[in-house]
């Protein structure tokens, strides 16, 4: 079966554990600029603020990339949704995608143990992953325009309404971050735009922290989709990092082959030479 051509995105790499000085606004923001000069797709940010992962945030600097850009995608990859409170989420992603004249897309997820007990939040993943789907409902209710009334477990919401809407109707995209073995991601992905899965074996022989690798990129990858698309019969978004260490040279052609519709380069960037950084962003997605 072919599939349409995936797009390109470039990760920018906005955490100071890859960058290092590097990882500035400004530096973002010349990256992005490049990027959209050079042909590239989208441009996406990690979303982390705790010790272990220090980040440029990124919706504030996808706002200024916004107005310098006029093709790019702005995404992030991924923002821990229930880090933030929903309605400001809605109204801030709302202005975005004003501000970008429809380039917002929201990759979204529970995020790392460390964005919540740096503040004091217990981590618990199925009090939270209850939380997270219902902060995606309200996300959806405020985007309408209408005023809402939520009376759920962990929010309410009293004739809220937003001042604007975004764009994009019906909504923002959502593609969901899903962690290959963990089935529940996948399954709650089926209801909204997409994923950006990933595994164990994305990230070495053992995986991010330490996670049994219950086989080859190739195969966990193939496994993850199949289960996925059990649950949904519409196309969706499908977001692969193309570059994994652990993935055989031809991964992209199967990504390709798989029905990728985003190819993101996740490394393409280094901490040694701004100037180095911009020449590769300048050469252009790869063929």
């Amino acid at each position: 079966m072919s599939h349409p051509p995936p797009k390109h995105g470039l990760y920018l790499q906005n955490c100071n554990v890859y960058l290092g000085d590097l990882a500035t606004p400004t530096n973002m923001l010349e990256y992005a600029v490049a990027a959209d000069e050079a042909g590239w797709d989208g441009v996406f940010m990690a979303d982390g603020l705790y010790p272990e992962f220090p980040s440029v945030d990124p919706w504030t600097t996808l706002a200024g990339i916004a107005t310098r850009t006029s093709d790019v995608v702005l995404g992030t990859w991924i923002t821990p949704v229930c880090r933030r409170l929903p309605w400001q989420l809605a109204h801030d992603l709302a202005t975005l995608d004003r501000l970008s004249d429809g380039r917002v897309l929201l990759g979204a997820g529970l995020g790392s143990e460390g964005n919540y007990t740096t503040f004091g939040e217990e981590w618990d993943p199925k009090r939270l992953a209850r939380r997270y789907e219902e902060v995606l409902e309200i996300l959806t209710e405020l985007w309408t325009g209408e005023h809402v009334d939520h009376d759920g477990e962990f929010y309410t919401l009293d004739g809220a309404v937003l001042p604007y809407t975004p764009v994009q109707e019906p909504r923002i995209p959502i593609l969901l971050g899903c962690w290959w073995p963990n089935r529940n991601p996948f399954r709650r992905a089926a209801d909204w735009d997409g994923i950006m899965p990933a595994a164990p074996s994305f990230w070495g022989s053992e995986g991010e922290q330490g996670e049994p690798v219950t086989g080859t990129v190739e195969e966990e990858l193939t496994e993850m989709l199949a289960f996925y698309r059990e649950h949904t019969d519409e196309p969706k978004e499908l977001l692969l990092p193309v570059d994994i260490p652990e993935a055989p040279a031809d991964f992209a052609a199967l990504c390709r082959e798989v029905g990728a519709t985003w190819l993101l380069t996740s490394s393409l960037l280094d901490d040694e030479s701004h100037a180095d950084n911009l020449a590769r962003i300048r050469e252009g997605p790869p063929v």
